[in-house]
């Protein structure tokens, strides 16, 4: 069976087309003319389109005989130069041309995946305090920013075909993203000192403090180097804690959705097996690569989780990049001796 794969080359894309290669699909890959990031697709045996998906010629060229869909292409931020109107415009038009097009044809596409995001939450508590901890698919939508926005307005015009037109579509929540060698980074005193300078600064944030107290500067001043591992916890000594996903477990909920019999226009979060504590990743971080683990306290504590039981049930999802073997992949990747791809 062919896979239409929009957004090969990003950092779930070309992971997923890996992975679609050894389960033995066939891939049709759409690209961005002159992508720089054409070379992760080098020697895959593959078929691309060069193409940009706001002509809705080319998206309906690109779907022709083409059952499934993942739709995983998004700008994260704006290109150089690119105005805020347009960057929403591009990731809404996209989805728009895209999911249109395959509405036309909704008997003859057994599934349509679309990649959102966890910022339609969002699950960030130092920008906003969740309503509750574990965040799942019931939790309200509170997104801010135009590329929060965007992907729920995406979710929006999918759920809408979705009901008009009976399109088996199904829509994946990944939680914040890493690949390569930065998960090395996220547990680090430089990391922590960013989350208390952004959460202390804005009055809707868990980490918020009336006296103006400013905790990174303390952290920073005892810390070896803003690389440091750190292993911070609250006033009660619980564990701040942070559950991000790998970019091959979403490209194989990815998988998971386009062989599953979920119903049109569910919704699953994607995430890491488990929230993954500070105290752990820093000690497993620590070992690997020899530098001490900072042990910190502070008033506050930091949650950014996101429930994944849903896609374990209902897509079979079962991610197998943990804290350990995300940490350990990095560090072979930043030895050069793999890729990260696989």
């Amino acid at each position: 069976m062919r896979v239409l794969v929009t957004g090969a080359t990003g950092q779930v894309g070309c992971r997923l087309v890996r992975q679609l290669l050894s389960d033995n699909y066939e891939v049709r890959a759409v690209i961005i003319p002159d992508d720089p990031n054409k070379s992760r697709l080098d020697g895959l045996d593959i078929e691309i389109i060069e193409g940009n998906l706001l002509d809705i010629s080319l998206c309906e060229k690109a779907m022709d005989k083409t059952p499934y869909i993942i739709h995983t292409a998004n700008l994260v931020s704006p290109l150089p130069g690119m105005s805020d109107p347009d960057f929403f415009n591009n990731n809404v038009m996209n989805t728009f041309n895209l999911v249109s097009s395959a509405a036309k044809i909704a008997n003859k596409i057994m599934r349509f995946v679309y990649i959102s995001s966890s910022a339609v939450y969002p699950n960030d508590s130092h920008l906003i305090t969740p309503v509750y901890n574990p965040i799942d698919e019931m939790h309200p939508l509170r997104p801010e920013g135009s590329y929060a926005i965007a992907k729920l307005a995406c979710e929006e015009i999918i759920k809408g075909y979705t009901r008009q037109t009976g399109l088996r579509s199904t829509m994946l929540r990944p939680s914040g993203i890493c690949s390569g060698t930065a998960i090395l980074g996220r547990w680090s005193v430089g990391s922590v000192s960013g989350i208390l300078q952004a959460g202390q600064s804005s009055p809707r944030s868990s980490l918020y403090m009336k006296d103006g107290q400013e905790l990174w500067k303390e952290l920073e001043m005892n810390a070896l180097s803003k690389d440091q591992p750190c292993a911070i916890v609250d006033k009660y000594k619980a564990s701040w804690v942070y559950q991000p996903v790998d970019a091959r477990d979403v490209a194989y909920a990815c998988i998971c959705a386009i062989e599953s019999k979920s119903d049109p226009g569910s919704v699953f979060n994607v995430s890491a097996p488990e929230p993954i504590p500070f105290t752990q990743a820093a000690e497993i971080i620590s070992e690997i690569n020899g530098i001490p683990v900072l042990n910190w306290q502070v008033p506050v504590r930091w949650i950014y989780d996101l429930n994944n039981i849903r896609a374990k049930y209902a897509i079979n999802y079962q991610p197998k990049w943990g804290i350990k073997e995300m940490v350990e992949s990095a560090m072979a990747v930043k030895r050069g001796e793999s890729d990260g791809l696989t």
